[in-house]
């Protein structure tokens, strides 16, 4: 069983946890969050991992739920560690938004670390492979809808992030 720390209505951290299982069950005022991982190379192009099977077989950015007393640093940090065996330090990261959804908050991590991704030891039960893919390649997988959906909208934020 996996607990998921619980955030009140302006991100507070709560001294509370939730079945992940049960996380679209909170009560009003009460979120979940999620963290994704954008990760960019000096051809300005993103990692992109696809799934497992385990994990519905799609592209997808990294990323994770924050476990009970984690926040959302310390969950991305992880995520690149246990996903993708990448060592991140809090300043190789920069926190570029936070999206609210229906019961979820969505933090977006941004980071231009070099990574040589033919060293990369990947999760498999989490992860099949992962590819630098250019900004016009991953558009086109959204338009062709192989993309998983919940990464839609935090991707294109990102996209204003690196347009300003």
């Amino acid at each position: 069983m996996e607990y998921l720390q619980v955030f009140d209505e302006n991100k507070k951290m709560l001294n509370e946890k939730v079945d992940r299982e049960l996380k679209l069950e909170l009560p009003e005022n009460r979120f979940f969050m999620i963290i994704l991982l954008f990760i960019q190379n000096e051809k300005g192009e993103l990692l992109v991992q696809k799934t497992s099977i385990n994990r519905h077989n799609e592209l997808a950015f990294t990323g994770g739920h924050v476990t009970f007393g984690d926040d959302g640093l310390k969950t991305v940090i992880k995520e690149a560690k246990e996903e993708l065996s990448i060592d991140l330090l809090p300043d190789d990261v920069k926190l570029i938004d936070t999206l609210c959804m229906k019961k979820a908050y969505v933090e977006l991590y941004y980071t231009d670390k070099k990574i040589n991704i033919d060293e990369l030891k990947l999760q498999e039960e989490e992860v099949e492979y992962v590819k630098w893919y250019a900004i016009d390649q991953i558009d086109k997988f959204i338009e062709e809808d192989n993309f998983r959906k919940g990464n839609i909208e935090p991707y294109r934020v990102l996209k204003k992030y690196l347009n300003r």
